[in-house]
Parts: C-alpha cells; sequence; structure tokens
C-alpha cells in the first residue's frame, strides 16, 4: 500500500497529467488519504473536487456526498461546488432537483458550458434524446467551435436514425480535425448506414484516407473493403471505376486476412472469404 505522501504525490499526477484514474483515485482516497484529510492543510480542498468526480465515476455516491458536503460548508456560495451537488444529485438519479440547480447556474453565468452540457446528459440519462437534441443545437448556436459537443449530437443523431443530419454534424468536425482518422472512419461509417451509390462512394474514400492516416485500423479496412466490393459489383459503375475498386476491396482483404487475423470475427472472416470469391468471379 502507498505511504500517505506517496499517494498524495500520486494525486497531484494523475490531475495534473489529466489522466483518467477514478478507480485508483478513490482507492488511494479511502485506504490512505481520507483519514488524513487535514493533513493536506488547503490543498484539500482541490482533493476533496478530485476525488468526488472520480467517485462519481465509480458509483461511489457515499464518497461523493461527502466530498460535496465538506466544500459546500467552505464555499457556501461557489458556482462550482454547486455543479457538484448537481452532478450528485444527478448521480443519484434525483434529475429534476438536479436539472433545476443547473438552469440556476446558467442564469448566474450564460457562459456556463459545463452546466449546459450537463442539462443535456440528463436528458440523455431519461431517453429523452429528441429533447437533447434540441438543447445541444442551442448550445452550439453560441458555441460552435466546441468539438465534443458536436460529435455528441452526431451521436443523438445516429440514436435517432437521422444519418443526414449525423453526416451533416461529422463534417464540421472533420473540417477541424482533417488529421484524424476515427472521424474519417465515423464519416465513412454514418455515409454507409445511409446506403445508396453516391453515399457508399462517400464512405468508401474516407474509409481509405482513415487506412491512410493509420493503416493499422482494423475497422475503416473493413469498411474499404466492403464499400469497394459493393462498388466493383455495381452497375451504376463505369468500367474502370469497377476496376479500381476491385483492386481497392482486394488489397483491403489481403491486408485484414495477412496481417490481422486474430482481430477478425468469425462473422468478419466469413464476409471476406465471400467478398474474395465474388470479386474473384467478376470479369473485367
Amino acid at each position: 500500500m502507498a505511504s500517505w505522501h506517496e499517494a498524495r504525490d500520486r494525486l497531484k499526477k494523475i490531475k495534473e497529467e489529466r489522466l483518467r484514474r477514478s478507480e485508483e483515485v478513490v482507492e488511494l482516497w479511502e485506504n490512505v488519504l481520507g483519514e488524513k484529510a487535514k493533513n493536506l492543510g488547503d490543498e484539500v480542498w482541490a482533493v476533496y473536487e478530485q476525488v468526488c468526480i472520480a467517485a462519481l465515476d465509480c458509483d461511489r455516491l457515499d464518497i461523493a456526498k461527502n466530498c460535496v458536503k465538506s466544500l459546500s460548508a467552505r464555499f457556501p456560495t461557489s458556482n462550482r461546488v454547486r455543479r457538484l451537488l448537481a452532478m450528485t444529485l444527478e448521480a443519484d438519479g434525483k434529475f429534476d432537483e438536479a436539472e433545476h440547480m443547473y438552469e440556476s447556474l446558467i442564469e448566474r453565468d450564460e457562459t456556463d458550458t459545463l452546466s449546459r452540457k450537463r442539462l443535456v446528459a440528463i436528458l440523455k440519462a431519461q431517453k429523452l434524446y429528441a429533447d437533447a437534441i434540441v438543447h445541444l443545437n442551442e448550445y452550439l448556436k453560441t458555441f460552435q467551435n466546441d468539438q465534443e459537443a458536436w460529435l455528441e449530437l452526431v451521436e443523438l443523431y445516429c440514436t435517432e436514425q437521422d444519418y443526414i443530419k449525423a453526416a451533416f454534424c461529422m463534417e464540421e468536425v472533420l473540417i477541424h480535425h482533417p488529421q484524424s482518422h476515427l472521424h474519417h472512419q465515423r464519416y465513412a461509417e454514418i455515409r454507409y448506414a445511409l446506403g445508396g451509390f453516391e453515399n457508399i462512394d462517400t464512405a468508401r474514400s474516407h474509409f481509405a484516407k482513415a487506412v491512410k492516416l493509420c493503416p493499422t485500423n482494423v475497422d475503416a479496412l473493413f469498411g474499404m473493403c466492403m464499400c469497394a466490393s459493393f462498388l466493383a459489383m455495381s452497375n451504376k459503375s463505369t468500367a474502370l471505376k469497377r476496376k479500381d475498386n476491385q483492386r481497392y476491396a482486394e488489397w483491403a482483404a489481403h491486408q485484414l486476412q495477412e496481417n490481422f487475423p486474430e482481430k477478425l470475427t468469425v462473422d468478419a472472416k466469413s464476409k471476406l472469404k465471400n467478398i474474395t470469391i465474388s470479386l474473384d468471379s467478376l470479369q473485367l
């Protein structure tokens, strides 16, 4: 078990490096630091906040509530502490109380982005996805450069199977992060879900871009293979396009089968086998 000083230094390092080590934070607090918290001096208030957030991540409401209680006694008018209290209410399923508190925080400070996002989280927790979409769209009218919010909106639209709007949101993200292979992959997946020749053609291009940016992206390789094989066998493709896509599909299938066989599911292996057979039968 870590010593008191080692535990204190470890918490400080986790915070400074912005590591997500919630279970470790809770364990260090519960087993080492908690009983001698007063020894932390003024540093204790930042630790209470850190431990509270970690405890909420770990569904340890008992610890979170105790931290909030101590913080509230020391900083009774702090918006930061009130937000932690609202998060604790939210985690406890008291959505109406939490929502009311977030709204009061926003009234105090219209630039409080964290409280605005927590309102969206409450709606999601209650599966009120349409309402969450409305709130997030309103939020993005003011905070247009919040890429995390755009990505959240993508997933909400996908939940509602509104892939056209999800695609638009991903395009906004790609404008700011054109070198992210995961964003290209996600955009390609959405276009593939929309279906149709043009969408699958676009999906194939973005799966290929994702593979170029990250050659070990197995999901992008598989998506590229699926899209290219479809285009190679489509009567809407020109002869040249069919030939090119046959080559792309065969290359992607080879990469998957030779370099990443252990990462392929039984279903994926079966699909690749069928694609290979179908491509071999093409007369181009």
